[in-house]
C-alpha cells in the first residue's frame, strides 16, 4: 500500500471530513447562485405570462431545493415571487440555499484550516460576512443578483488559490474529488430536471423548449463553451451530448468523472485494496456506462432512465467514498442542535474544556562543562507541532555562544535543529521560545468501535504500516510475567480503545509519581516493579504493554499546562503521554501520568517510539564532564 492513502487515513477523518464537505459546499453555493442569477435573467427576457408559470419556478426548485418545498411555500397567504427567491438565497430552512452553503462551508473551512491557505479561509470569512449583512437588507432584485454575482466571484477567486497555492498532497485532492462530484451529480439534476419538463417533445428540436435548453447551458456555465464547438443551435441531444459525455468541459459528467477516478487512483498507489474495493466497482461500472451508451440513439425515456440512473449512482459512490475514508454526511442545523443538545445530556461536558487556549512556552537548558569544551555538535526537538488541534503561532531559539541552526524534519515528522559550536567555551544556555493555541474537546470515551474500524485494525496492512509502533524498544519492553500481571487485573477486552483506556487507569493507580526513583536511561521493566517513576516511566511501561497487545501507540514528548487548583502532575520540566492509533480517526492521546485524555491542556512537541526519538536536546563534544539545569515555564495567555 503506497504512503498517500496511509497519510489519508490518518488525516484524520475529521479534517478530511471538513475539507471534503467545505469543498462540496463551496462549489454548491456557487451553483446555486449561479443557477438563481440564470433565472432572474430569464425573468426579463421571458414575458410575463411565462414569468409567472408554475412550470418556472417548479423546475428551479426541483434543481435548487426540493418540489416538496416549494408546495409548502404556496401554503403561505400572499405568497409573492419575492418569497422564492429569497428562500433560495437566504432560506434558513432550506438547507441547500446560497447562504447555508457559504455558511456550512466556511465554518468547514476553519475547521481545518491548518491544512489550507489563510487566503482561502480569509476568501470565505469575508464572503460569509457578507452575505450575512446581505441578509438584512431590504428586497430588491439588484441587491440579490449583487449577491450572487459576489458569490461567484468569490468562488473563482477560492479555486484560484486552491490551484496556485496549495501542494498536491493528501487535503488538495480531498477537496478536489468534493468539488468534482458535487458538480457531476449537480449536472446530472439539471439535466433531468430539464429533460422531464421537456419530455413531451421526445428530444427533438422545438422551439417552444428554447428557453429550457439555453437555461440548462447557462446553469452550468457551459453556453460560451458550447457555442465554440457547435451550431448556435438549441438542439437537446447535442446539448446532452457536449454536457455528459465532452471529456474537455469541466462541468461534463464525464470529465468530472473521470477526474474522480484518476484522484482516487493517486491516493491508493492504483491499487485496489481490501477497503476500496467497494468504490473502485461503481466508478468501474460508471466507465464502462459511459463507453456503451449513444446519446444521438436515445429518446427521452432512455435518456431520463440513463440520468436516473447516473444520479443514483453519483449518490451511491459519493457514500462509499465518506465510508471509505470515514467522512461524515453533514447535517441541517435543526438536526445538528438536537443531536448536540442530546449528547451534552448524555455526556455532560466541562465547557472548559473545549475552549480554544493560547500559551507560551520558554524552555531553557543550561549546560555548565568542568572544563574548557569544544567541537560541540547538537539537534534539539523543541518546536511544537502544527495539527488539526494544535497551531504554533510563533517560535524561536536563543543559543549563547550564538550559533546558527539549520532545521530538518526527521523520520518521525518531528522538526529537528542542529547547530555546532567550535570554540571553546565552559557554558552552552539553549532557549526556546513559543507561542501556542489549542483547541480539543473530550470525545474518547465517546469512540463507537466499529465492524469498519475492527475489520482495519486487524488487517495485514494496518499492521505492516504500523510496525513501528507495534515494536518494542529497549525503553519499552516488558517480560512476559510482567504482562501476565496486568492481564490479571484488566483481562482481554476485543475493543483496543476501551482497553488502553484501562491501561491508563492501572498505571494510574499502580504507579506513585517519584522524580527521585528513575533517571532518563531507566526502562520500562524496572519502572514497572518499582511502582514508582515519572511520566516517562509511566508512559514507557503503558507503551509496553499496548504493544505487547497489538495495539500501535507512540511516544509523545510536550508540555503539560497545570493552572491553579489543578491536580495534574508533569510541569517541572517537559511532560509525556501516550498516544494510540485508531483506525479511520487518527492518534488518540492518553496521560497515564494523570489518568485523562490529552487535551487543551497538553502541548505536542515530538513524537516517535519511545523517549530516545524525542529527546529535546542530544549533543557531542569533546572536552569534561558537565550539569545541566533544566527549566520549563507554560503561562496561559488568553482563554
Amino acid at each position: 500500500m503506497g504512503h498517500e492513502i496511509r497519510r489519508v487515513k490518518l488525516m484524520l477523518s475529521r479534517v478530511a471530513d471538513s475539507l471534503y464537505w467545505m469543498s462540496r459546499n463551496f462549489e454548491r453555493a456557487e451553483q446555486n447562485a449561479r443557477i438563481l442569477d440564470v433565472h432572474l435573467t430569464q425573468m426579463v427576457e421571458t414575458s410575463s405570462d411565462e414569468l409567472l408559470s408554475d412550470e418556472q419556478w417548479q423546475l428551479i426548485f426541483e434543481i435548487c431545493s426540493t418540489q416538496d418545498e416549494l408546495e409548502h411555500l404556496k401554503l403561505q397567504p400572499n405568497i409573492q415571487e419575492e418569497d422564492y427567491i429569497s428562500h433560495l438565497a437566504f432560506g434558513e430552512t432550506n438547507t441547500s440555499s446560497v447562504f447555508n452553503c457559504i455558511r456550512i462551508a466556511r465554518e468547514n473551512a476553519r475547521v481545518s484550516r491548518d491544512h489550507i491557505p489563510n487566503e482561502l479561509f480569509e476568501v470565505w470569512n469575508d464572503i460569509y460576512l457578507f452575505a450575512k449583512d446581505a441578509e438584512q437588507q431590504p428586497f430588491s432584485i439588484q441587491q440579490i443578483r449583487t449577491f450572487l454575482s459576489k458569490i461567484r466571484l468569490a468562488s473563482l477567486t477560492a479555486q484560484g488559490i486552491i490551484e496556485s497555492a496549495m501542494s498536491r498532497g493528501v487535503a488538495y485532492r480531498m477537496i478536489k474529488i468534493g468539488k468534482w462530484l458535487e458538480r457531476a451529480e449537480k449536472t446530472a439534476r439539471v439535466l433531468n430536471v430539464v429533460c422531464e419538463h421537456t419530455r413531451n417533445t421526445q428530444l427533438s428540436y422545438k422551439g417552444e423548449d428554447y428557453y429550457a435548453w439555453l437555461s440548462a447551458l447557462r446553469m452550468l456555465n457551459g453556453y460560451e463553451a458550447y457555442l465554440k464547438v457547435n451550431r448556435p443551435k438549441m438542439d437537446p441531444k447535442t446539448i446532452l451530448t457536449f454536457l455528459i459525455t465532452d471529456e474537455s468541459f469541466p462541468r461534463s459528467i464525464h470529465y468530472n468523472m473521470n477526474h474522480v477516478r484518476a484522484a482516487i487512483d493517486i491516493l491508493e498507489n492504483a491499487k485496489v485494496a481490501d477497503y476500496s474495493a467497494e468504490l473502485y466497482f461503481p466508478l468501474e461500472k460508471l466507465k464502462n456506462d459511459f463507453n456503451e451508451m449513444s446519446i444521438q440513439e436515445l429518446n427521452a425515456d432512455d435518456m431520463l432512465a440513463f440520468l436516473n440512473r447516473f444520479q443514483n449512482q453519483c449518490n451511491e459512490i459519493g457514500q462509499i467514498f465518506s465510508k471509505t475514508y470515514y467522512l461524515i454526511e453533514p447535517i441541517n442545523m435543526n438536526q445538528r442542535q438536537t443531536q448536540v443538545s442530546e449528547l451534552t445530556q448524555q455526556f455532560p461536558v466541562d465547557q472548559s474544556k473545549s475552549s480554544s487556549m493560547k500559551y507560551r512556552i520558554e524552555h531553557t537548558n543550561v549546560f555548565d562543562y568542568d572544563t574548557w569544551v569544544d567541537q560541540s555538535m547538537n539537534s534539539i526537538r523543541l518546536k511544537p507541532r502544527t495539527d488539526e488541534c494544535q497551531r504554533l503561532l510563533s517560535y524561536r531559539t536563543d543559543i549563547t555562544p550564538v550559533s546558527l541552526t539549520k532545521e530538518h524534519v526527521d523520520i518521525w515528522g518531528n522538526s529537528v535543529e542542529t547547530f555546532f559550536i567550535a570554540d571553546h567555551h565552559k557554558h552552552l544556555e539553549v532557549k526556546s521560545t513559543s507561542v501556542v493555541s489549542i483547541q480539543k474537546s473530550p470525545w474518547v470515551h465517546r469512540i463507537d468501535y466499529s465492524p469498519e474500524m475492527h475489520a482495519i485494525f486487524h488487517s495485514d496492512l494496518f499492521k505492516s504500516h504500523y510496525l513501528a509502533y507495534l515494536s518494542n524498544t529497549s525503553y519499552t519492553y516488558l517480560t512476559p510475567e510482567q504482562i501476565d500481571i496486568v492481564n490479571g487485573v484488566i483481562g482481554n477486552i476485543a475493543n483496543p480503545v476501551q482497553y488502553a483506556i484501562n491501561v491508563m487507569e492501572y498505571l494510574y493507580n499502580r504507579f506513585n509519581y517519584d522524580g527521585s526513583s528513575t533517571n532518563v536511561s531507566t526502562k520500562a521493566h524496572e519502572s514497572f516493579d518499582l511502582k514508582k517513576g515519572v511520566c516517562q516511566d509511566i508512559s514507557h511501561v503503558m507503551l509496553g504493554i499496548l504493544r505487547a497487545h497489538h495495539i500501535p501507540a507512540r511516544y509523545v514528548s510536550g508540555y503539560l499546562y497545570v493552572g491553579e487548583n489543578s491536580a495534574l502532575v508533569g510541569d517541572a520540566a517537559s511532560h509525556a503521554w501516550v498516544e494510540v492509533m485508531v483506525p479511520g480517526i487518527g492518534w488518540v492521546g492518553l496521560d497515564p501520568t494523570n489518568n485523562v485524555e490529552a487535551l487543551e491542556n497538553h502541548i505536542r512537541v515530538g513524537v516517535g517510539r519511545d523517549y530516545g526519538d524525542v529527546s529535546p536536546v542530544q549533543g557531542v563534544y569533546r572536552g569534561g564532564s558537565h550539569k545541566l539545569d533544566v527549566k520549563v515555564s507554560v503561562s496561559l495567555i488568553e482563554n
